[in-house]
C-alpha cells in the first residue's frame, strides 16, 4: 500500500531554512541574555542591618518686623470765647469800638427778668487832666460823648457828640473814659448785655484852680 503524496517530507527545502531558523534562535537568545544583564547591572542592593532616616531641616525663614502701630491724637476742643461776636476796630479819634454781638435766634429760651439801664460806677467816673498846652492858653471847652458799654461794664467805644471845639479837649476826654470809666451793665430780661449812654466832661480852669 502506497503512502500518500502529500505527507512526504521533502528535506530539501528544510535545509535551506536551517541558517535563518539558526540566526532567530540566536537573536532571541542575545535578547535574553541582554534583558537578563541589564537587570542585574541595576539592582541597588541594601547594607545589612537597620536603616536610619535622617530628615532634612527646612531653611530657617526670614522675620519680618510687624509694621508699627500709628497714633493721631484726637482734636481738643476749644474753650468757647467769652467775646466771640465782637470785632474789635479803631475808631476815627483813636478809641476802641466793639460791635454788639448778634441778636439770638428765634429758638433761643427766652429769659425772663428786669431790664434796665447800665448804672455809672462813681468811683471811676473821675475827671480827666487838663491838657498841658490848653491850660496854659486858657482854653475851656465840654465835651458830649455816646460811650459803648459792653455786658461785662466796660466802655468800649466813646463817639463825640458835641465837640469842645479843641481836638486836645476831645481826644483826652475819649481816652479818659475808655481807659477809667466802668459801669453795671445794663440788664436785658435779667441778662447783662451792652448798651449805650450819654456823658458829658467839663473843661474849666476854674475847676483846675
Amino acid at each position: 500500500m502506497e503512502r500518500p503524496s502529500h505527507i512526504i517530507f521533502d528535506t530539501r527545502h528544510f535545509s535551506h531554512r536551517l541558517p535563518l531558523v539558526g540566526l532567530a534562535l540566536s537573536l532571541q537568545a542575545a535578547a535574553v541574555w541582554l534583558f537578563m544583564h541589564g537587570l542585574a547591572i541595576g539592582t541597588f542592593h541594601l547594607p545589612p542591618g537597620p536603616i536610619t532616616l535622617t530628615p532634612l531641616d527646612d531653611p530657617p525663614q526670614p522675620r519680618v518686623k510687624p509694621p508699627e502701630p500709628t497714633f493721631q491724637p484726637l482734636p481738643i476742643p476749644k474753650p468757647a470765647d467769652p467775646l466771640s461776636g465782637v470785632t474789635f476796630a479803631p475808631s476815627e479819634r483813636g478809641a476802641i469800638t466793639v460791635s454788639p454781638a448778634p441778636e439770638p435766634g428765634p429758638t433761643a429760651p427766652n429769659p425772663t427778668g428786669i431790664t434796665r439801664s447800665p448804672v455809672s460806677i462813681s468811683a471811676t467816673h473821675t475827671a480827666p487832666p487838663y491838657p498841658p498846652i490848653a491850660r496854659r492858653i486858657g482854653v475851656e471847652g465840654k465835651v458830649t460823648l455816646r460811650l459803648t458799654v459792653t455786658a461785662e461794664g466796660r466802655v468800649a467805644q466813646a463817639d463825640i457828640v458835641t465837640s469842645s471845639g479843641r481836638e486836645d479837649l476831645d481826644q483826652t476826654a475819649q481816652q479818659w473814659i475808655v481807659a477809667h470809666w466802668t459801669y453795671k451793665p445794663a440788664l436785658a430780661n435779667g441778662v447783662p448785655a451792652a448798651s449805650q449812654a450819654m456823658a458829658t466832661v467839663v473843661f474849666s480852669l476854674i475847676n483846675e484852680h
